[in-house]
């Protein structure tokens, strides 16, 4: 259990970390998909929890996720030797001089993202995910474009292995993510390299089919004890355990009548 707040507060309210719940969502994820690699998810500051924080709950992933180089500096400051992916990938060349020396494997999703690798003077060759965008329509390739821009990947001496990555926009509803499915398995059909299309809803919910697995999953939320399609399912039905718990002191208490209000607006009667 972590209690280590950044910055002092000046009122009595207390932030408490559980590693053991963190670990505890871990595994749960692992049973899951027990022949996948998984990346646990640590983007936003570990969803607000602090890297710090949560790393030796997590530790036992295949890898860290996360967004900016700043995170994946202070995932490799804790000592952190495993693999770290840069979902969003770069954003400007000097990027990836970062990225070699750090060593990090990151998302293409772009032309311009292409062009900084070809023009970029490296040693040691990159790791990069191609994203796809199957149907959620933020990130990635159009199925039509995706085999073009591998080819331009693969012929470049700066990238060295090509994974596969897509997002799923419904895992968590009852649309579901059979119709991305089917456009991520005819974009790279016969392509060599790893694939990752579960995020953390559709880890629990339909990972059980291997072709669905992939070889990483991205736990996200998950590890932090949050069902990922609430209201459907609730934390506890997924064997899942809050890794945050608040605590403060009540400061003040007011004895009302029958008919007296609370607040602005006198939106609560008593």
């Amino acid at each position: 259990m972590l209690v280590s707040p950044y910055i002092p507060m000046p009122r009595p309210i207390h932030a408490t970390i559980h590693a053991s719940a963190l670990h505890h969502n871990l595994e749960r994820v692992r049973q899951a998909v027990p022949d996948a690699k998984t990346w646990a998810v640590v983007k936003a500051n570990a969803y607000g929890h602090g890297i710090e924080r949560v790393f030796e709950g997590l530790r036992a992933a295949d890898g860290f996720a996360l967004l900016d180089l700043d995170e994946a500096e202070r995932v490799r400051h804790l000592g952190w030797r495993g693999p770290i992916l840069l979902l969003e990938g770069v954003f400007e060349p000097r990027d990836l001089e970062l990225c070699s020396r750090l060593g990090l494997w990151h998302a293409v999703h772009c032309d311009e993202q292409i062009d900084m690798l070809a023009a970029h003077k490296t040693q040691v060759p990159h790791r990069v995910f191609l994203k796809l965008n199957s149907g959620m329509n933020r990130l990635g390739f159009t199925p039509q474009r995706y085999r073009s821009a591998w080819a331009r990947l693969n012929a470049l001496p700066q990238v060295d292995e090509i994974s596969f990555m897509t997002h799923f926009s419904d895992a968590d509803g009852p649309r579901g993510i059979a119709h991305q499915v089917q456009t991520f398995n005819a974009a790279t059909q016969d392509l060599p390299g790893e694939r990752s299309i579960c995020n953390s809803a559709a880890t629990l919910r339909h990972a059980g089919d291997a072709q669905v697995r992939g070889d990483w999953v991205r736990a996200g939320i998950v590890l932090y004890g949050s069902a990922p399609d609430h209201p459907e399912h609730t934390a506890a039905q997924w064997d899942l355990q809050p890794s945050m718990t608040l605590a403060t002191r009540i400061i003040g208490t007011q004895q009302l009548q029958a008919g007296d209000t609370v607040g602005y607006g006198s939106r609560f009667t008593a």
